[in-house]
C-alpha cells in the first residue's frame, strides 16, 4: 500500500472507533484532555486507558442509580 492509501486507512479506522465510543457512551477523552488543560492546568491527566477505566467504574460501581440495568 501507499503512504497515502495507509493515512486514509488510518484515519477511516480512527473515525470508525470514535463512531463505536460514541455509540456505547463512551465519552471523548481528547475533549476531557482540553477541558482538564482549560479549567485545571495543574491536575495530573490520566492516559487514555486510565481515564476510561475510571468512567466505567464510574458508570458501573459509582452507587446506586449509576447501573444502566
Amino acid at each position: 500500500m501507499t503512504p497515502l492509501i495507509l493515512n486514509e486507512v488510518k484515519d477511516l479506522l480512527a473515525r470508525t472507533a470514535t463512531t463505536v465510543k460514541r455509540i456505547v457512551g463512551m465519552p471523548n477523552y481528547d475533549a476531557y484532555v482540553a477541558h482538564l488543560r482549560a479549567h485545571d492546568p495543574d491536575c495530573a491527566i490520566p492516559n487514555e486507558k486510565e481515564y476510561y477505566d475510571l468512567y466505567l467504574e464510574g458508570k458501573y460501581n459509582g452507587g446506586p442509580g449509576s447501573r444502566c440495568c
